[in-house]
C-alpha cells in the first residue's frame, strides 16, 4: 500500500485502519512526451479535447460512445441522473475509461463538493460543506478532507473534482453560492481551499477552483442571469482574486470560469467574464500566471444563451483564453458547439496555435494526474472491497462536529437539560436529528417535510402549537425559508414559549427571526450534521464552531457562544 507520508500524518487525530483496497499513488507524468502526443493527434481529436460534456443514462449507449469514442471529448461530467449506487457507478466509469484505450484518456468529473452539492451518496464520504468546513478554522481538517474524498473518488472510477469552491460570500443575499463557501473573509477561504486543493491532487485528482473571477459577491443566480459586480481591479485582487491565486501557488490544475459581468473590467458591461479576454488572458493568464486549465462554466445557461448561443459563446470562450468549454444536458447544444468549434478552426479564426495551446494544457494536466498510466483500480477488486471506508466516515463525522456553532443562548437554553425541562418540542425535518431526539422520554418529534406543501405548512403549524402548549421550550430546525415562516407563526402563537432556532442551512436565518432565544447553525441538513446537532444539544459534544460569515446587525465573524458538554447530559445514558 503506498499512500504519501502526509496522508499518515495527517490522519494522526483519527483512529487509523488499512482500507481494502489500495490506492497507488499517481504517476507524475514525467514519461509522457506530451509535445509528442500533440504532434500524433489529427485536428478533429484536438477540437475533441477541448469538450467537456455531459449526457443521460447509466450505463455507456451509442450516444456516449460517439462522443467519447469517436469524437474523442477531453472529458465527461457526471451527475445525479447518471448515478444509482456504488456498484453501478464504478461499472459505469470503467465503461467510460474502456472506451479510451488505445486513444487519449479521459477526465471523468463531478461536482463532489459536499453539503447541498452531493452527486455521489454511495461509496465516496459525504462532507457537511464548505461553510461546515469554515466553521472549523482547521486547514488539517480540509488538506486530510481533499486527500480522503480523492481516494474514494479515483476507487469509484473519477479522475477530476469540480470542487473546491473559492467564491467569497461577501454578500449575505447571494442566492446561488451562501453555504458552498467557506465564508466571508478571503484569507479563510484562501487558506482553507488551498489546503483542500493540495490534498486532493496529490491523491492523483484534479482539482477545478470555481468560480473564477468569483462568484460570492452577486445577488443573481447565472444559471437564470447575469449578475454583475461592479468592482475595479484593486477590490478584485483583495478579496474575489486571493484564494485562488493561494490555490494556484498550491498546484491548482484547473479553474471554472463565472458567467457574471465585471463592467469596470471586461471589454463591455455586460460581457460575462467567460468570454472576456480582459478577465481570463490579461488577468487569469498574464497578471496571475496561471497556465493550468480553464473550463467554462455550462454553456447552457439562461445568461449565455439568450445573448450569443452556446456554440459561438464556445469560440468566444476559446478565444478569450479558456481551454474546455462545458455542455452538459441537451444534444443538440452538444452539437452546436463542436460543429462551431470546428468550423473556427478551419476558417482561421481559432488559429492552429491557439488550439494547440490549449491542447496541450489538457494533456499536461493528464499526464500530471497520472491518466495515461491507466491505474484505475479494477473492478473486482474495488467491489470486493465494498463501500464504506469508516476512516474517511469519521473525517466527515469530526467536521460537522467540530463545525456546531452557537451563536445565540439567552436563559442558557442550550444544550438541554432534563433537570430543567418536562417537556421540549423538537420540530424538523426528517432525518437524524429527529430520530434521536425521539428517544428521549421528555422530548415530542413533530416531523416536517423538506418542501411542504401550503396545506402540509397549516396543518404542521396547527399541530405543533397544540403541542406546544404544555411544551417547555421549542426546538425548531430549519432547512429552508419554507420552516423559517412556519418557525415565525408558531412562536407568535405561543409567545411565551422560548424558542431554540436550529439553522440546517444558511446561518443567515437569525435575520428573519431575530427574537428566538437560542440559535444554532450546522451549514448543513446533510444525516453527518444532523446527528451532529443532536448530539450538540443534548449535551454529550461541546459546540466550538465560530461563525465563519457575519450575520448583519447582529453578530460578527468569527462571533460564538462558550458551551461546554453538560455535566449531566439530558439523558447520560444514550451516548451515540
Amino acid at each position: 500500500m503506498s499512500y504519501k507520508p502526509a496522508y499518515l500524518l495527517a490522519l494522526v487525530t483519527c483512529v487509523w485502519a488499512v482500507p481494502a483496497v489500495a490506492v497507488e499513488l499517481p504517476a507524475t507524468g514525467a514519461d509522457v512526451n506530451v509535445e509528442r502526443v500533440l504532434a500524433s493527434m489529427s485536428v478533429e481529436e484536438k477540437v475533441g479535447q477541448l469538450l467537456m460534456v455531459g449526457f443521460g443514462g447509466t450505463s455507456v449507449n451509442s450516444h456516449i460512445r460517439k462522443w467519447v469514442r469517436d469524437r474523442h471529448v477531453g472529458g465527461v461530467a457526471l451527475f445525479s441522473r447518471n448515478i444509482v449506487d456504488f456498484e453501478q457507478t464504478v461499472r459505469f466509469t470503467r465503461e467510460i475509461h474502456d472506451l479510451t484505450v488505445g486513444a487519449i484518456p479521459v477526465f471523468v468529473a463531478l461536482d463532489q463538493e459536499g453539503g447541498n452539492v452531493v452527486r455521489v451518496k454511495d461509496g465516496a464520504m459525504t462532507l457537511p460543506g464548505n461553510m461546515a468546513m469554515g466553521a472549523t478554522r482547521s486547514t488539517t481538517l480540509a488538506y486530510v478532507t481533499g486527500q480522503s474524498l480523492a481516494i474514494d473518488l479515483r476507487l469509484l472510477g473519477f479522475n477530476m473534482n469540480l470542487a473546491p469552491v473559492l467564491d467569497v460570500n461577501s454578500n449575505p443575499q447571494n442566492p446561488v453560492i451562501g453555504v458552498r463557501s467557506y465564508g466571508e473573509r478571503p484569507e479563510l477561504v484562501a487558506e482553507l481551499g488551498s489546503w483542500y486543493v493540495r490534498g486532493q491532487q496529490e491523491m492523483g485528482v484534479v482539482a477545478v477552483a470555481k468560480h473564477f473571477p468569483g462568484h460570492g459577491d452577486t445577488q443573481s443566480d447565472s444559471h437564470f442571469a447575469m449578475p454583475s459586480i461592479d468592482a475595479d481591479l484593486t477590490r478584485l485582487e483583495t478579496v474575489e482574486l486571493w484564494p485562488f491565486r493561494r490555490a494556484m501557488e498550491s498546484g491548482l490544475d484547473a479553474v471554472m470560469t463565472a458567467h457574471i459581468a465585471l463592467p469596470q473590467l471586461a471589454e463591455e458591461p455586460n460581457l460575462p467574464a467567460t468570454l472576456s479576454s480582459a478577465i481570463l488572458t490579461n488577468i487569469l493568464r498574464r497578471r496571475m500566471g496561471f497556465d493550468g486549465i480553464v473550463i467554462t462554466d455550462g454553456l447552457e445557461m439562461q445568461g449565455i444563451v439568450e445573448r450569443y448561443g452556446s456554440g459561438r459563446a464556445a469560440v468566444m470562450a476559446i478565444l478569450a483564453g479558456a481551454d474546455m468549454p462545458m455542455i452538459l444536458w441537451t444534444s443538440k447544444k452538444k452539437e452546436e458547439v463542436f460543429w462551431e468549434l470546428s468550423r473556427a478552426v478551419r476558417n482561421g479564426e481559432i488559429t492552429r496555435a491557439r488550439l494547440d495551446q490549449s491542447v496541450r494544457r489538457i494533456l499536461t494536466v493528464k499526464a500530471r494526474r497520472g491518466l495515461f498510466d491507466r491505474n484505475v483500480a479494477p473492478l473486482a477488486q474495488v467491489l470486493a472491497g465494498g463501500n464504506v471506508n469508516e476512516i474517511h466516515n469519521q473525517v466527515s463525522t469530526r467536521i460537522a462536529r467540530e463545525a456546531v456553532t452557537l451563536v445565540r443562548n439567552h436563559g442558557d437554553l442550550l444544550p438541554l437539560r432534563s433537570v430543567r425541562y418536562r417537556k421540549v418540542l423538537v420540530v424538523a425535518p426528517p432525518g437524524g436529528f429527529g430520530k434521536i431526539l425521539k428517544q428521549e422520554p421528555k422530548v415530542e418529534v413533530l416531523t416536517v417535510p423538506y418542501i411542504p406543501s401550503r396545506t402540509r405548512r397549516r396543518e404542521d403549524v396547527a399541530r405543533a402549537v397544540a403541542m406546544g402548549k404544555n411544551a417547555d421550550i421549542l426546538v425548531f430546525a430549519v432547512v429552508n425559508a419554507y420552516h423559517v415562516d412556519m418557525a415565525r407563526q408558531i412562536a407568535a402563537a405561543l409567545p411565551e414559549l422560548p424558542v431554540a432556532l436550529l439553522s440546517f442551512a444558511s446561518p443567515y436565518y437569525l435575520s428573519s427571526l431575530p427574537e428566538v432565544d437560542a440559535y444554532l447553525c450546522t451549514y448543513s441538513y446533510l444525516d453527518v450534521t444532523q446527528i451532529a446537532a443532536a448530539n450538540a444539544v443534548l449535551g454529550q459534544s461541546p459546540m466550538t464552531g465560530r461563525l465563519p460569515i457575519s450575520i448583519p446587525g447582529f453578530y460578527d465573524y468569527g462571533h460564538r457562544v462558550e458551551s461546554q458538554v453538560a455535566s449531566l447530559p439530558f439523558n447520560s445514558s444514550s451516548v451515540r
